[in-house]
């Protein structure tokens, strides 16, 4: 609480305080020093604003994120973390204290792009950050979620349908070959293209389909990523093997209605 307004409640609590003095015996015993003010509680945190901050922030990519692309301007850099400063400070306040130590390395992500530098998305340290809270994402926010597995190149299970608003990926990858990556991707308006197309190579994954969301394996543990979807058909694609190497691709079909 402000010091002003614990100031207003001790002025209007002084005159009960008088009278409760002229009420007492003629020489009363001197009155003990009153107790300093409680220090101020902190804020409550919201953590369903702190959740759909995070859906926002993953909604965004920071130019240059591609390795191979060009390298994006100080402006571009600049303009893309003030595009990010308003959800990343909501996350940042509603976030959980164990969460704060990932919370500061992406802060550290918005600062960098606030200098006009180029963002390198792969540093391990970044990664393990954003896996992280899309971890606690996934486990405290209530969304609805897809929870996958690649198997030895098998991808699955994955429910036939969602519904619109956001979701939560959970992802690992056990056997040979290996998933590289999970892609939640929705078919683009106007192609017909289904999953069992793009794994036998007669439908291009890059053409008909634009991704939404991805959950990466970095480590011996589950990747997780959130997304939003809209109403469509959506594909679960993941790259089989070592990039530049694929071995194909495993997918599956969504349905969102």
């Amino acid at each position: 609480m402000p010091t002003r307004r614990i100031l207003a409640i001790a002025a209007a609590a002084l005159p009960a305080a008088v009278l409760v003095a002229c009420a007492a015996a003629p020489n009363p015993a001197p009155a003990a020093p009153a107790a300093a003010p409680a220090a101020p509680a902190a804020p409550a945190k919201d953590t369903a604003a702190a959740c759909t901050a995070e859906v926002a922030l993953n909604a965004t990519i920071p130019p240059g994120a591609d390795p191979d692309g060009p390298a994006p301007s100080a402006a571009e850099m600049q303009t893309w973390a003030t595009s990010v400063a308003g959800p990343f400070a909501t996350l940042r306040d509603n976030a959980p204290d164990p969460l704060q130590p990932s919370i500061a390395v992406l802060g550290g992500v918005v600062d960098q792009a606030e200098q006009g530098r180029r963002i390198d998305v792969s540093d391990p340290k970044i990664t393990a950050a954003s896996n992280a809270v899309d971890g606690w994402v996934h486990d405290n926010c209530g969304f609805q979620t897809l929870d996958l597995t690649s198997t030895g190149g098998k991808l699955g299970p994955a429910p036939a349908a969602l519904k619109p608003g956001p979701v939560s990926i959970k992802f690992s990858s056990t056997g040979d070959p290996s998933a590289f990556v999970l892609l939640l991707a929705r078919v683009k308006d106007g192609q017909k293209a289904a999953a069992a197309d793009v794994d036998a190579g007669r439908a291009d994954f890059d053409t008909i389909a634009e991704v939404v969301g991805a959950a990466q394996p970095t480590g011996a543990g589950p990747a997780y990523g959130t997304a939003t979807v809209t109403a469509g058909h959506y594909l679960l694609t993941s790259p089989l093997g070592t990039p530049p190497d694929f071995a194909g691709t495993a997918s599956l079909d969504v349905t969102v209605d």
